[in-house]
């Protein structure tokens, strides 16, 4: 069977560890043929030899074992059970044929049989035995057969594909591609416009020249025109993601007839891509060009998000055999190479190095995280040859990787096989395995990690899992489509590969949505702020969720993973603030601590006060007294100081307007005075202007002469000179303007 050629990985130094069985038939020439061919992984041959031994009567416990073997690996369990059952049965423990791989495969066969209370009375022995409670519980069928049967049900228009292969690669839709850099190019605009939103707040008070009325309808109209834009992209039918898959298959046909294993006489894989139908059909299928081709197998492609770079599986001969002999045995590994497309072609075929590819052992079945920044893969480098685990190793921007792999860990990895990793967009990882509790075979399972980082994993139940082998599947998250590869129904050695269609996202026991808190503060005084309302916008500027601080002025929300969102925090008095944040992957946690600013708060000496309208700046501020020269209009130097203060103001809080009035003592002429004071605010208001950068739209002059003195130095009274001078004044008087809606 293919699938065996790929899930397991073989060099023929493996064999050098089964013991002799002292059994009087070890030295005929029919068993030394059979084990011979055994080594080689002959599995078709050698099993023909070990049942013309089984036949005349031979009676031993690796002929049993091997026996099994020939059919297990190539997924045939119900005919493997039937000598593994013969093993099990005999007694002796002191044998490499007793150990915990042959209990293990024993297992698997029970559970292809659907004999499941026969296998956990098994496990259960085996692991009391073995002192490893948490086992025994794990195994109990009545508990995983009930969590597998809670997640079945979740697919329809399962239909075969129509033909053998497994392995497939969705490859990304170009223009998709091109309209994603669209829509990047909008969010981009669209994080600008927001800024300028913020500037245009601010822009009469912010300093710059810009200030101007003109200058301020200017980018009023940009921005209408962004929101018109922003109107088209909603609008926009979205593109789908993968239109076209890279799959291996064996064709048994032209060049290929003679290329066949020896493990199951099936041809060599090759990859194909074909255009995908509405059906999940495979349409205009072709053989990919470029320098892929080789005599060996190669299979489990996968691409990055732009397409251009491919990760492959390629069985290559075990350096070690230099003979013609053992070259023509094709005893293997397993690697990982990459390919570059240039133009239609695929070109610069490379084996990927250390940590990735170790020399002597195996490593097989790429997959890729959504943002091809880590490469999660099988190997056997810890484990028995024909046993695999699951790697994960970080991946640069370059296209290099880091130089530690580290191993997913107990809670993915098993005693069994693990293999077929597969990471869909939302980051949650795929993989078959048969170590952890499942129908038969090897199955499909889904993890996640939770709170703590913790890899929980769940079966997907039926009719993706059978008690055939159920391995290769994939999604696409957009259309809720994909494909597994299974061998249930067909003739034996064959695996077929499946369409399906999700209609419900499998669930696990915890939330796996990114999570996003904080806490909101007032930025002046530090204090937390409840009822802040928080609008959550989705990348087409859409509305996908509301929420409110509590009375700690704390957040949380749950968003699907790596997807951009804009947040909005907005409260009476207080100025509106956007944050954008990038989508992360499942269950991870996102800190989005936010300060904002009141308004109508200012701080003077190291105290907050809240502004109100009609307040005099001069006052609440302790400004000195605005002086212009003796009997005219120019600005002293001292007071330029001064108005610095006022503009300051102005610029931190775009909400506050004001009204300048200037004064003057009864010294003069009523009518000089009150043209002399009308000259000082104006001269006080153009300060602001030309120098502060201040609007002025929101500033408003008026001079009153001597009318509105604020002590009894009237005419004719004689007062001193300090007396005169709290005559001559301004005052700066704020003007709140309302709330934005």
């Amino acid at each position: 069977m293919m699938i065996r050629i790929l899930t397991l990985f073989f060099c023929l130094s493996y064999v050098t560890g089964f013991s002799q069985d002292k059994n009087k038939y070890n030295n005929t020439k029919i068993l030394k043929a059979a084990d011979g061919k055994f080594d080689e992984f002959s599995f078709v041959e050698a099993r023909a030899l070990y049942q013309k031994l089984a036949k005349r009567g031979y009676k031993s416990k690796k002929v049993f074992a091997h026996l099994g073997d020939t059919f297990y690996y190539n997924s045939d369990y119900i005919y493997a059970l039937k000598w593994y059952e013969k093993l099990m049965n005999d007694d002796d423990d002191n044998d490499r044929f007793s150990k915990e791989e042959y209990y293990h495969k024993y297992w698997v066969c029970l559970r292809a049989s659907d004999k499941h209370e026969k296998a956990a009375t098994s496990i259960s022995n085996y692991w009391k035995k073995n002192g490893d409670s948490d086992d025994v519980k794990k195994w109990n069928p009545i508990d995983y057969l009930y969590a597998i049967e809670e997640q079945s049900g979740r697919y329809s228009e399962v239909n075969d594909v129509g033909f053998n292969g497994f392995g497939v690669a969705l490859v990304p839709n170009q223009k998709a591609i091109e309209q994603d850099e669209e829509i990047e190019k909008y969010k981009i605009e669209e994080k600008a416009r927001v800024l300028k939103e913020s500037i245009r707040k601010r822009m009469k008070a912010d300093g710059n020249k810009i200030g101007l009325k003109a200058d301020i309808e200017e980018i009023e109209k940009d921005e209408k025109e962004k929101k018109a834009d922003s109107a088209e992209v909603k609008q926009f039918k979205k593109l789908p993601r993968f239109k076209e898959i890279i799959f291996a298959a064996a064709r048994d046909s032209g060049v290929l007839i003679d290329r066949k294993h020896q493990w199951d006489r099936n041809p060599y894989l090759s990859f194909y891509s074909a255009e995908i139908s509405e059906e999940g059909k495979f349409l205009k299928q072709k053989k990919l060009a470029g320098d892929l081709d080789t005599k060996y197998h190669q299979s489990t492609p996968v691409l990055t998000k732009d397409g251009m770079t491919m990760y492959f599986t390629r069985t290559v001969p075990c350096t070690k055999y230099k003979s013609a002999k053992a070259n023509r045995k094709e005893v293997s590994h397993l690697k990982i190479f990459s390919a570059d497309k240039v133009g239609n072609r695929w070109i610069n075929i490379k084996e990927l190095p250390y940590p990735i590819n170790i020399e002597g052992t195996s490593s097989g079945h790429p997959a890729l995280s959504p943002n091809d920044d880590q490469m999660y893969f099988v190997s056997n480098r810890k484990k028995k040859v024909f046993d695999s685990d699951l790697y994960v190793v970080s991946r640069k921007k370059n296209g290099k990787f880091e130089k530690v792999a580290e191993s997913l860990g107990d809670g993915i990895n098993t005693f069994g096989r693990e293999t077929f990793p597969f990471v869909d967009s939302q980051g949650v990882l795929y993989f078959a395995s048969d170590g952890h509790p499942g129908l038969g075979g090897l199955d499909v399972y889904a993890a996640a990690k939770d709170s703590e980082g913790k890899y929980q994993i769940v079966n997907l139940g039926e009719p993706v899992n059978s008690s055939s082998d159920d391995f290769g599947y994939i999604i696409d998250n957009d259309s809720e489509k994909g494909y597994f590869s299974s061998n249930r129904k067909y003739i034996k050695g064959k695996d077929n590969l499946f369409s399906f269609k999700q209609n419900k996202p499998v669930t696990f026991p915890f939330k796996t949505e990114p999570v996003y808190f904080g806490i909101v503060r007032d930025i002046a005084t530090g204090e937390v702020l409840e009822g802040v309302k928080i609008k959550i916008y989705n990348e087409l500027n859409e509305v996908v969720d509301t929420l409110v601080t509590d009375k700690e002025g704390k957040y949380v929300i749950n968003l699907p993973p790596l997807k951009n969102h804009r947040f909005e925090f907005k409260k009476k008095g207080y100025a509106v603030d956007k944050v954008f944040v990038e989508g992360t992957k499942i269950s991870q946690k996102t800190e989005i601590p936010v300060a904002l600013f009141n308004e109508l708060v200012i701080k003077v000496d190291d105290k907050f006060v809240t502004l109100k309208e009609n307040d005099n700046l001069a006052e609440i501020l302790s400004l000195k007294p605005i002086y212009f020269d003796y009997g005219g209009y120019s600005l002293r130097k001292s007071s330029k100081a001064e108005l610095d203060k006022v503009i300051s103001i102005l610029k931190s809080h775009p909400r506050i307007s004001l009204v300048i009035n200037a004064h003057t003592d009864s010294r003069g002429r009523e009518d000089f005075n009150l043209k002399l004071s009308k000259n000082r605010a104006k001269t006080t208001v153009d300060y602001m202007i030309n120098e502060g950068g201040i609007s002025r739209e929101r500033l408003t002059s008026n001079g009153f002469g001597e009318t509105q003195l604020i002590n009894h130095c009237a005419n004719d009274v004689e007062c001193t000179q300090a007396e005169h001078e709290l005559n001559r004044r301004c005052e700066f008087l704020t003007i709140i303007a309302p709330e934005e809606e």
